[in-house]
């Protein structure tokens, strides 16, 4: 997966495009969500949204939740292991 922070756009490793990011509460920070049961998950009390944690994730399986629910909003670390920070794609 490749994220380019100058656009905030989410790209699958063939440059296929995942998600454009966008949240309009960029105050809030991952430990101020609720977590829900069992998950890595969390859940966004003023937007009403699950928040989905992308670390370990494969492109597939993002484009598949996706497919099934655009709206979902994503969680996404410069650190994790399966993504790579691109300033163009």
């Amino acid at each position: 997966m490749k994220f380019n922070p100058l656009t905030n756009t989410l790209y699958t490793d063939t440059n296929k495009l995942i998600k454009k990011m966008h949240c309009p509460y960029p105050s809030l920070k991952w430990n101020d969500l609720l977590s829900l049961d069992r998950s890595m998950d969390r859940f966004c009390d003023i937007c009403e949204s699950n928040v989905v944690e992308t670390k370990g994730m494969s492109d597939e399986s993002l484009l598949a939740l996706l497919q099934e629910n655009p709206e979902t909003c994503l969680k996404v670390d410069f650190n994790q292991e399966n993504i790579r920070i691109v300033h163009h794609v």
